[in-house]
């Protein structure tokens, strides 16, 4: 692997052997997990671990990754800026060739990775962590917000009925029909 990652777990595919799954227990440090916030644009993360099961799938040149993991994450919530913590768990099934291609569990090649696209897999190492924290960043609300928060209540807290709409201040700008 080329690029250090936040959460960077690399094991190498040659080690990976048919029939004989490999149990990897991934758990990411303080400075990975405040490393990863910033990636991803949280306040803070924390907990992130994950138990995974690699394979070689039929002797072929096929791998296998299947795991869970969970995490502590504290959003910003889009609305009233408000902290709106969550806990993520998920579970995962993906396949890599060996020449480092993912695909979906039907057999359709996904989408070409580009050079600046983080890798999970070059250089024959598959980096687990990165996997990890890819999945992660999947299960991340876009657009969180905080309970019992909504667009139309915060406006009416700060008077957007009519004060804070910027049409209506253009409005007085509007010469008058009389004055013509």
């Amino acid at each position: 692997m080329t690029v250090p990652y936040e959460f960077s777990r690399p094991i190498a595919v040659e080690s990976i052997v048919p029939s004989r799954e490999r149990t990897e227990n991934l758990e990411a440090s303080v400075a990975e997990c405040a490393a990863l916030a910033k990636r991803f644009d949280l306040k803070s993360l924390s907990g992130l671990k994950g138990k995974l099961r690699v394979d070689r799938v039929s002797e072929g040149n096929f791998i296998k990754v299947e795991g869970d993991f969970e995490a502590d994450a504290v959003q910003i919530c889009v609305v009233s800026l408000q902290d709106v913590p969550s806990h993520v768990k998920a579970h995962f099934e993906t396949y890599f060739t060996e020449d480092g291609k993912e695909f979906d569990q039907d057999g359709d090649f996904g989408l070409e990775v580009e050079d600046d696209i983080h890798q999970i897999m070059s250089e024959g190492m598959l980096d687990l962590g990165e996997l990890v924290a890819q999945y992660l960043a999947l299960e991340l609300d876009p657009y969180p917000r905080a309970p019992g928060v909504s667009l139309a209540a915060q406006l009416a807290e700060v008077g957007g009925d009519a004060k804070n709409r910027p049409f209506k201040v253009l409005e007085g700008l509007k010469p008058d029909k009389k004055d013509e």
